[in-house]
Parts: structure tokens; sequence; C-alpha cells
């Protein structure tokens, strides 16, 4: 439901709250702050009101204010550190995951990097219902360099890793389709950072294509890849379509987590939808 729709309704206590929270939200994403004037834009909402709710922000030590902008204070940042270790990867994810295997009708799944084994792992899953679906035990292990998930690991660590990673592995043909030239596979890692997500097609099983996009933490730390596997037959006639899916999936997981870059795209009360 759109704050505009909000105003249409009574000023009463879940209004404010949610106005409160939205607050909070848009100051975690600006660090050099906000007027009034921004809030108002951004929230469509009256200058009186929200000042009615920033003054006992401020009070509160939630919301500091200098001159004529706004930042977050130190309450907000004590109520941050104090909530993040409660999340968890399932919590957070499984109303996305869910969302999204509705949408795309694939299995949805969750990877993590393994560093020393150079691989990724996947932690989480939704299977497809379809007769035909790609389906894969949880622990399951997928190379770095050919998977969408691995890929997208090891675009977003860091330099030394990706170099040593890169001097080390052994970039074995699973398929004609496979990946195996490291120089390739370095100029590949800027596009996907670029883009923000993967697709291989055919390239760890000749028959089925992976669409990945990463998951970041409240400090912008890569910490989890989110990846859809289909049938190549179902994908490569609007990839892009998937491709969308995926992104917006992970965007709205990490905004779970508190990534300030991040905005809420799937929605996981099906009111919101």
């Amino acid at each position: 439901m759109s704050l505009a729709a909000l105003d249409k309704k009574p000023d009463v206590g879940p209004r404010s709250l949610i106005r409160t929270l939205r607050i909070l939200e848009r100051l975690a994403g600006a660090p050099d702050g906000m007027t009034l004037g921004d809030f108002s834009s951004e929230l469509e909402s009256p200058k009186s009101s929200l000042l009615g709710l920033l003054k006992p922000l401020c009070s509160y030590g939630y919301v500091v204010r200098d001159a004529d902008r706004y930042t977050l204070g130190p309450a907000a940042y004590r109520l941050g550190t104090s909530i993040m270790p409660s999340l968890s990867m399932s919590r957070i994810a499984a109303p996305i995951m869910r969302e999204l295997v509705d949408q795309s009708e694939e299995t949805v799944l969750i990877a993590v990097l393994d560093r020393d084994a150079g691989a990724t792992t996947y932690i989480e899953k939704i299977e497809s219902s379809r007769s035909i679906r790609y389906t894969v035990a949880l622990g399951t292990s997928r190379p770095l360099y050919c998977s969408a998930a691995g890929r997208v690991l090891l675009a977003y660590a860091d330099v030394e890793y990706i170099e040593q990673y890169l001097r080390n592995a052994k970039l074995t043909p699973l398929t004609p389709q496979t990946l195996t030239k490291p120089d390739e596979l370095r100029r590949r890692l800027p596009h996907i950072r670029e883009q923000g997500m993967e697709i291989t097609i055919g390239e760890v099983s000749s028959d089925v294509a992976g669409f990945a996009a990463p998951i970041f933490d409240h400090q912008g730390r890569i910490i989890a890849a989110l990846a859809m596997a289909a049938p190549v037959s179902r994908t490569q006639n609007r990839p892009e379509h998937f491709a969308v899916l995926i992104r917006d999936a992970a965007e709205s997981i990490s905004f779970g987590f508190g990534h300030a870059g991040a905005a809420l795209k799937f929605a996981s009360d099906p009111d919101e939808r």
C-alpha cells in the first residue's frame, strides 16, 4: 500500500507508525541527511505531519537535527545493532523466495561462498511445482567459474581473493558451453558487477539455465547470492524477464538486511502486492 493511499485514511496510530518507519528507512539511505522538504516530497506527506513525527524521534535520539538537515541518531544505530544478530537468512528470504517461485514458476535457491573450496554451496531452496524442474539437495556445491551464483559471489569478492582464485582454479569444462579461460572470466566479472546479476546457459548442465544476483547486508557486504535455475527451453525466449525478477527479489532481500542502497520490490505480505 502506498503512502498516498494512507493519506486517504483517518490519522490513526498505524498510519503514524508506518510514516515513522519510512522516515528511518529514508535516513538509513541518506548519509548526508535530509531536509523536511525532502521528506515531504519522498513520502508524499505534509510537512506539518512529518514535523510532528520528527520531533519525538529527535528527543529520543533516533534522529539528530543539524540546522535544516536530519540524520540518524545514536539510538537508531543501537537499535540496528541489537536487531541484526537475530535476523536469519531463512526468515528474511523465505517470503520473497516464495513470491519469486510464484512469479517465475521455477526453482529458487540461496548460495554462499566457500572460500577455501573455491565453490558455492546451496543453503536454502524452494522448488518449482512443475513436473519438469531443477532440483538439487541443500549442501550441494557448484564451481564458482561456471555457475551463475558462483560468478556473482566471485565478482563481489575482494580483489586478492579473485586473483588467487583465477591463478589456482582449474576451469574444467562440464559441458561444451562452459567458460574455461581465466582471462575471459576475469573480463566477465566487471560486467556482472555493472549489471548486478549473471546469467549462465548450459554451463553446469547442458539443459539448465541459471540466473543469480547478489544479496548484501546492512554494511553493503555481499553475504549470499539468490539464484534461479530452470530448463533452458523455458527461459531462452525471454531471459530479460527472469533477469528482472532475480534482481528485484535479491534487492528486496538485501533491503530486509538493512542495505541502504536497496529497495523493497517484492512484497512479503499478499495485501501489498
